[in-house]
């Protein structure tokens, strides 16, 4: 049998737990043919084959988003991108100008700022009125977690002082002393509410965002992402334009998704069966709908994760949406009917949810049940190894272990002992990594995961500390395998994907230099030379 394609001469890491290393790699159609070495590869060439010289460059497995929002992504990147860096002062300006240069715009939508440069009130809807006070205005802290809208936004949604909070401490609008909404938004609940009666998008915009947003994750060497949900008004885009981009070829990457999250209780019997639906209609390796998403809980940043001790503010307490006998429930349910699940778990109380389901379904006999706590941040010591027990996989985003002083006002000394991932591996955990785009903060390329993984400090800031504990660092090899094999399973595709093996498809990536021979903080830097998905090149440098 001749190849259409063989590359030579390179560093092939294989991730396939036999044979680590090999120089060169077969393929035929959309599949791997061989591995091996450079003369072993002879036997493929043949007169119509594709030589490719690696030039000692590095080959993976193509990497795996394993948590990102691509629909969600094109729909909120239309409009204003404030930077997570920028002081308040900064993020008005930058709203200012985008006002200014689409005055023919009927609403302003952005996302980004830093929830940390407002005090535990959060931003109010006056600092707003004052650049647009005519026409709605939205725009989503940089978790999506919260929002900030102005005056003209809550009228025409009909949010008032007598609007009852969607899910009271958890879901909920801030309010002045007279119980007036002051334009700060706590969770998903509470967008929806504006969303609902505000279009804030033109379909043109996020057809063409979503496009771009793909070519970006084939610069980056991506070629499966893993949607992670979606709002109501967007899922027209879910299942309507990704599966035909992903035909005609202009979604260059695998998706595999779950439609809408739950965050409300009252989702779950609409959802689930939603989802059984979808899943009998959407199940090629090109587009699948395989999983149940739940919102269990809110972000630290936002003061509402759900944690056992209060926060350092305000001594305030959130709890979980589910609690431990509610959510296990909702698992074995979903497990019945063949669904994986994703928990989004931030504080420890909420991952305490996870971990119990987890048990639940695990001893009810439902072992190939994929079950994911996303996030991670923060696991009471005596579960860390629950992870590995009840085979959970541990999904994180290495792009926020770093050290961030201005987090220790909000939980204290917790934010010391917060992304314990190498604890979690010993202990037999998967540990999966995605970049939750498009609140991925500093960036979605996964070499910045690897890198600040393994050094647990933002790149390109050596003067910026380093997040403790320092003995959490993890190894380059985690940070390899958490973007490919790891997320591979997660997704229940770790027999098509995630390593370099004979019969798998070929989704690759060739990088510039061998991650293990150069140092840790010189990762972000290496460039992506070729992405391969499904045997054809989707980016050449």
């Amino acid at each position: 049998m001749k190849a259409d394609k063989v590359y030579l001469n390179g560093k092939v890491y294989t991730v396939n737990g036999k044979e680590e290393w090999a120089q060169a790699v077969a393929i035929k159609g959309n599949e791997i043919v061989y591995v091996g070495s450079d003369e072993g590869a002879k036997a493929f060439c043949g007169d119509e084959t594709e030589i490719n010289d690696m030039n000692g460059g590095m080959m993976l497995p193509g990497f795996i988003d394993g948590h990102c929002h691509p629909v969600m992504a094109a729909q909120y990147l239309c409009g204003v991108y404030l930077q997570i860096e920028w002081t308040v002062e900064e993020c008005l300006a930058e709203i200012e100008r985008f006002v200014e240069d689409n005055p023919d715009e009927p609403t302003y939508f952005g996302i980004g700022y830093a929830e940390w440069i407002f005090d535990e009130k959060g931003p109010k809807k006056e600092l707003l009125d004052a650049i647009c006070s005519d026409k709605p205005v939205m725009i989503l802290g940089s978790s999506a977690h919260e929002a900030w809208v102005n005056s003209k936004a809550l009228e025409l949604a009909g949010i008032t002082k007598d609007t009852p909070d969607p899910i009271p401490g958890f879901h909920y609008f801030h309010r002045d002393e007279a119980g007036e909404p002051t334009g700060h938004l706590l969770e998903m609940a509470t967008q929806t509410m504006i969303m609902d009666k505000i279009d804030f998008f033109r379909q043109e915009k996020v057809e063409e965002a979503l496009r771009d947003g793909s070519d970006g994750y084939a610069a980056m060497g991506v070629t499966s992402t893993c949607d992670m949900g979606a709002p109501e008004f967007a899922l027209d885009t879910y299942f309507e334009e990704v599966p035909k981009m992903i035909e005609e070829g202009s979604y260059k990457q695998r998706f595999f998704g779950c439609g809408r999250m739950i965050s409300e209780k009252g989702d779950v019997d609409v959802i689930i069966p939603r989802l059984i639906e979808y899943r009998k209609k959407y199940d090629s390796d090109k587009f699948r709908i395989h999983f149940l998403k739940i919102i269990n809980d809110g972000t630290l940043e936002t003061r509402s994760a759900a944690l056992s001790q209060p926060y350092n503010e305000d001594g305030s307490m959130v709890y979980p949406l589910f609690n431990r006998e509610e959510i296990a429930q909702v698992g074995l349910r979903a497990a019945k009917e063949g669904l994986d699940i994703n928990v989004h778990g931030i504080g420890d109380e909420a991952i305490s949810g996870t971990l119990a389901m987890a048990k639940a379904v695990r001893e009810a006999g439902y072992h190939d049940c994929r079950i994911v706590n996303s996030h991670c941040d923060y696991v009471k010591d005596e579960e860390l190894a629950l992870f590995g027990r009840y085979d959970v996989v541990a999904n994180t985003t290495c792009v926020w272990h770093y050290g961030n002083p201005d987090m220790e006002k909000v939980i204290g000394d917790r934010q010391n002992h917060t992304f314990r991932l190498k604890t979690m591996i010993a202990g037999g955990c998967r540990m999966g990594q995605g970049s939750d785009f498009p609140v991925d903060e500093f960036g979605r390329e996964p070499l910045k995961g690897i890198e600040m993984g393994c050094t647990r400090q933002l790149f390109d800031h050596p003067e910026l500390p380093v997040l403790e504990p320092y003995e959490e660092k993890l190894a380059v090899k985690d940070g390899i395998e958490s973007y490919t094999i790891n997320n591979a399973y997660q997704m229940h595709m770790d027999h098509k994907l995630g390593s370099i093996e004979v019969g798998k498809y070929a989704d690759l990536v060739v990088l510039e230099k061998n991650l293990f021979d150069i140092p840790l903080t010189e990762i972000h830097k290496v460039k992506v030379r070729e992405t391969i998905m499904d045997g054809k090149t989707v980016y050449k440098a």
